[in-house]
């Protein structure tokens, strides 16, 4: 019989054995997975699905936005920073200030008439939010606005039909 070298004593797992899953290990995984889907039920799947607007806002009154200007506010709830620009031509526009790429805060560049994402350089077109320039590949959502006497709101966008 051949003596075992010592350090075979110190790891006693065989590699036979080492893909086994011991029940400790098992049992961790399954609690774990079981507390995810609990909450993803208790929450009726809330944590997973995008917030979606079903009110209308006010926004600000006409005179507070100058041509050029902007102004932030936040829709459909408290999270979700916007940017509402108003453009050369005194039209009015809402977007989402979350960049498409990282969500990075974007920026009203009223002499090149874009929004700009700092951290990635992005560039977005003021009139339709159309991506151009940089790594974002997706337009920033936008939001309709409706001018109400002198107040502008935002409203909740239309349903897709499909």
């Amino acid at each position: 019989m051949s003596a075992q070298p010592s350090w075979k004593n110190d790891f006693s797992v065989r590699q036979s054995e080492e893909q086994r899953v011991a029940r400790r290990q098992f049992l961790k995984f399954a609690c774990c997975s079981a507390a995810v889907f609990g909450a993803a039920w208790l929450t009726k799947g809330k944590l997973l699905t995008p917030r979606v607007a079903t009110e209308s806002r006010f926004v600000a009154r006409i005179g507070e936005i100058p041509v050029g200007g902007s102004k932030l506010f936040r829709y459909p709830t408290e999270s979700d920073p916007c940017i509402l620009i108003r453009l050369r031509t005194g039209r009015l526009a809402a977007y989402s200030q979350s960049c498409t790429h990282l969500m990075c805060p974007v920026h009203f560049n009223a002499e090149k008439n874009q929004l700009v994402c700092p951290c990635h350089e992005g560039f977005f077109a003021a009139e339709d939010g159309r991506v151009l320039a940089g790594p974002p590949r997706r337009p920033l959502p936008r939001h309709p606005i409706e001018v109400r006497g002198q107040e502008l709101w935002v409203l909740p966008a239309k349903a897709e039909i499909e």
